[in-house]
């Protein structure tokens, strides 16, 4: 049986600010700021990776409506610093 792996939509809400939603692929989700809006992006993925980890070991990571893969939430909490300057580097 095929592990689930939950999308994680992070949105931009301003210049230094951050949401992210969680939900499956394909569906439609509005950032969800009541887990709280984040001042880095880095901060926002450390978020999420620590929020999901102990429920699943991979996630899809979505920016700004643009796919960016499987990631494993152990890589969001120990890497949000280097997966956010990759992000906003390819962005």
């Amino acid at each position: 049986m095929p592990r689930l792996k939950p999308l994680v939509d992070i949105q931009r809400l301003a210049s230094d600010t951050y949401a992210y939603s969680v939900g499956a692929r394909g569906s439609e989700a509005a950032a969800d700021t009541d887990g709280g809006a984040f001042e880095t992006l880095a901060m926002c993925i450390f978020d999420a990776g620590a929020s999901l980890g102990q429920y699943f070991a991979e996630v899809e990571l979505q920016f700004e409506g643009m796919l960016l893969g499987s990631l494993t939430t152990d890589a969001l909490r120990r890497e949000p610093h280097a997966l956010a300057a990759r992000i906003q580097a390819a962005c």
